[in-house]
């Protein structure tokens, strides 16, 4: 947003007292984006002394119009009767026009602020409401219900729910916009390949932005707008590709994208390129100077990214418990990519065998994107590698059928280059120097019995001598064996260890 917002509406306002309806073109052609966000009232007068032939080449300005017309009054006051009755509910007493348009400022505004938990429960009413039948089966759909459903969407997205994102950019074009058709076709077709290339459906992505054609003729804010969403489905592709161009597709997604809501999905782009080329430090320092940069949004895309890339990074490194813990934190919980990582960390925490179930497990359920599938069936063909030697026909084959048929090659990086040259079907792969490195697990991960009391015992009060002392063995001993605990359980010290057997269930309060 404009840090100087407040001189902006000043000026706005400046404009229309005085009725210069050039500068108000100006103003409202270059700052359309900002105006809506901090200025609605002023905006909404400055759009009535407009003359119409203004609307007919800027089909996002006219857009606005006709949301702004349904929740101000042509004072440029908030129709504060029609807001009080949409929340409490009273939708009967309000035209569909108003209380959607009412609904999606109510769903932009906690947008905005980053509050998503909000944004999704009004984007669920709005959902149902465009989505509905009347009675006789037919959808009584307004002029503006296509770009109510596209926001929607959007904010779906940005909450993390891509497949639900999806469902919704696909209804918006299955309902015919009648007003600013060109606009809400070609910005659904750029939010549609974003997720696309997000969830590795790159053939799909590809062909998705390409239909989009031309972008219409539009003013900034917006045509740079759509512009960088176009480079960060350009950017997730080639990454995905481990095209040679992807470092500057990275660059210019992360530059354009700097100051739009999508810009989730470049930093996505930019930490996938980062651990696919082994940089794993690089990865955590993106992340960190996103927090810096912004706040982390519970239930966000943001949110998600920002876990799951401390986990990623952590668990190629061997540093179980910190990206434990790093999963924790992730308000996702156990969904699908959070699980995907703990089959991994299974390697390390409980043993092949373990971890080759949790992948079976996963790889199974429906809904998953080739990226997540394929890095599924990579932990179970590095599990199996470890029981076998290699993998099993069953795992690699699909693996690597998949992999060719999208070009994810990006996924090949994600296990140690033995078991990745063991995928068949990836001959096509490019030519990338592999430089990422895995810490492999030791063979046991398991505890021993002697290692369990000690760990009972490193729980208690007691010091190293003093526990050496207790069990009738050398201090030397005693550190050789906390050590082994140490690695097993993938931490660094006393505390470390006891929390994360009390978070396996190897240790309860109760021997505390």
């Amino acid at each position: 947003m404009n840090p100087d917002s407040s001189a902006l509406g000043h000026e706005l306002a400046d404009a229309i007292a005085r009725d210069d309806l050039r500068r108000l073109a100006e103003i409202v052609d270059s700052n359309l984006w900002v105006l809506v966000q901090a200025h609605w009232p002023a905006l909404v007068r400055a759009l009535e002394h407009l003359p119409e032939a203004f609307f007919q080449t800027r089909p996002a300005v006219d857009l606005v119009r006709g949301f702004g017309a349904s929740v101000f009054l042509e004072s440029g006051q908030v129709n504060a009767r029609a807001v009080a009755m949409a929340s409490a509910g009273d939708s009967a007493a309000l035209p569909d026009r108003v209380l959607d348009a009412i609904l999606l400022h109510e769903m932009l505004a906690h947008r905005l602020r980053a509050d998503f938990a909000s944004a999704l429960a009004t984007a669920a009413r709005l959902r149902a409401r465009v989505e509905r039948n009347d009675g006789s089966g037919h959808r009584p759909i307004h002029e503006m219900a296509s770009f109510y459903l596209l926001h929607v969407g959007i904010t779906t997205a940005l909450s993390g729910d891509l497949d639900q994102a999806l469902r919704d950019f696909a209804n918006v074009r299955s309902l015919h916009p009648a007003a600013g058709a060109p606009l809400a076709e070609y910005d659904v077709a750029l939010k549609s390949a974003v997720v696309l290339a997000a969830l590795g459906r790159l053939t799909e992505a590809e062909r998705t932005l390409r239909s989009a054609g031309a972008p219409p003729e539009l003013s900034d804010p917006f045509a740079s707008q759509l512009a960088a969403t176009a480079d960060a489905v350009r950017a997730l592709v080639a990454v995905d590709r481990l095209s040679s161009d992807a470092p500057e597709l990275v660059a210019k997604a992360v530059d354009s994208n700097a100051d739009t809501e999508m810009w989730p999905f470049a930093l996505l782009a930019a930490t996938r390129w980062s651990i696919a080329t082994g940089d794993l430090v690089g990865a955590l320092d993106q992340v960190d100077r996103a927090v810096a940069a912004r706040p982390v949004p519970r239930d966000s895309l943001f949110g998600h990214i920002l876990y799951l890339t401390r986990a990623k990074a952590l668990a190629i490194m061997g540093e179980v418990g910190p990206a434990l813990r790093a999963l924790e934190l992730d308000e996702s919980g156990d969904a699908p990519p959070a699980a995907v990582v703990r089959a991994r960390l299974a390697l390390y925490t409980d043993g092949a065998e373990a971890a080759l179930i949790a992948a079976r497990r996963m790889v199974v359920q429906p809904g998953l994107g080739p990226a997540l599938r394929a890095e599924t069936m990579l932990v179970a063909a590095w599990a199996q590698t470890r029981l076998l030697g290699v993998p099993d026909a069953a795992t690699a084959g699909p693996l690597g059928a998949l992999i060719a048929r999208e070009g994810l090659w990006r996924i090949l990086q994600l296990a140690p280059e033995r078991v990745a040259e063991q995928i068949p079907g990836t001959e096509g792969a490019p030519a990338f120097e592999r430089r990422i490195v895995h810490a492999e697990p030791s063979t046991s991960n398991r505890l021993t019995a002697n290692e369990l009391e000690v760990l009972e015992l490193l729980a208690g009060p007691e010091s190293l001598p003093q526990i050496a002392k207790r069990r009738f063995v050398s201090p030397n001993t005693i550190k050789t064996q906390v050590a082994s605990i140490y690695r097993r359980l993938g931490v660094h010290g006393r505390q470390e260890a006891v929390a994360e057997a009390m978070r396996r269930g190897i240790l309860t309060r109760s021997l505390i």
